[in-house]
């Protein structure tokens, strides 16, 4: 049986260190851009988290609106899209008025505070359709619906949410 030399075994040893070296490193950058994709990931959610809780917010401001005109609500005032001015806030409003004051000022925090945020009270059946362009509100029920849309990094979303007059 042949002997081989330590000389001889040393350079074959040294060559497999290296090897192993280079899939250590290629193992670890595997993980270090997990890591890093986990973190934009968890990013994007906490954004898009935030944005969702600023339309809860705005939805149950428009609702504790409309429950503090409650004349406005049975009259319908607030089952109309259409804004108008908020003129009437600061010299004395009828009921209606300030339902279009209320809506106008509403539908501005909604597109000052939301990406392509818009916003709809109606009378909907089924609240839980329709798009920002086409609210989907059919008139049929005794059922205030407040719908909100907006865009965040995960593409279209929306929050809707009852009144029931």
């Amino acid at each position: 049986m042949p002997v081989i030399s330590s000389r001889r075994r040393a350079r074959r040893a040294a060559g497999f260190a290296l090897l192993e070296a280079l899939v250590a490193v290629v193992i670890a950058s595997v993980g270090f851009i997990g890591a890093a994709r986990l973190q934009t990931v968890g990013l994007k959610l906490n954004a898009s988290a935030g944005l969702r809780q600023k339309a809860v917010v705005l939805t149950y401001q428009m609702t504790d609106r409309m429950r503090a005109n409650l004349a406005g609500v049975v009259a319908g005032a607030y089952n109309n899209p259409a804004t108008g001015s908020k003129a009437c806030l600061t010299s004395g409003c009828t009921s209606a008025q300030l339902a279009v004051a209320d809506m106008t000022e509403w539908s501005d925090d909604i597109a000052g505070q939301l990406p392509s945020g818009s916003g709809v009270v109606c009378i909907d059946s089924t609240p839980d359709d329709g798009t920002a362009l086409v609210p989907a509100c059919d008139g049929v029920g005794n059922v205030l619906a407040v719908k909100v849309w907006w865009t965040d990094s995960l593409g279209t979303s929306r929050f809707t949410t009852m009144v029931r007059p």
